[in-house]
């Protein structure tokens, strides 16, 4: 799947510290030398740390499915409205996430996890829950994949039933929501 950018704002970020991080190493002040080069090192190592962290969440993604049906109306409509809006997506693609056992992950052993839409503009997933008060539905399906998409840090929306009466409007809150989150930027205008 292709990204408008190459890399995420996280990463930038990160490139900036590593580069700020090299330069501080580089340079031999006269006074409180041993203090700058532990800052400096800290700030490499993090800033390493989150760039390879962000790097590995961005590039889950595998291929968009071909298929020019839909599950139900509620996702036609949901694909109706991103096209109203001039909003790119893709419907049922892949993410191979990492099979865990107990509180490893066991290498090499993906699991394929198939949400309904993907918004590469925004790098967030859209997930219907459509039967949502079916209980063994709910059990099997939605407890399983919304703990995948927390324990990989996948980035993604929730939509259900209730919310196709305003779409627009709980779409758009919990997209600026998820936004602002991923920024940093948690603070309530009111």
């Amino acid at each position: 799947m292709k990204f408008k950018n190459t890399f995420s704002t996280k990463q930038i970020g990160s490139i900036f510290f590593i580069i700020i991080s090299l330069f501080l190493l580089s340079v031999k002040p006269q006074e409180a030398y041993n203090l700058l080069r532990m800052m400096s090192i800290f700030i490499l190592i993090i800033s390493v740390s989150t760039f390879w962290n962000e790097s590995v969440r961005r590039y889950k993604i595998l291929v968009p499915y071909k298929k020019n049906r839909y599950d139900s109306n509620a996702e036609e409509k949901i694909a109706a409205y991103f096209k109203r809006k001039n909003i790119i997506y893709n419907h049922h693609p892949e993410i191979k996430v990492p099979k865990p056992f107990w509180i490893f992950t066991i290498p090499f052993v993906n699991i394929k996890l198939e949400p309904d839409f993907f918004l590469p503009e925004f790098d967030v997933f859209v997930e219907y829950w459509g039967m949502i008060d079916n209980p063994e539905y709910k059990k099997k399906s939605y407890d399983r994949k919304k703990k995948m998409y927390k324990d990989n840090l996948i980035d993604f929306i929730s939509l259900y039933p209730k919310n196709l009466k305003n779409l627009d409007f709980v779409f758009t809150s919990k997209l600026l929501d998820l936004i602002k989150q991923r920024d940093g930027n948690l603070r309530k205008y009111r």
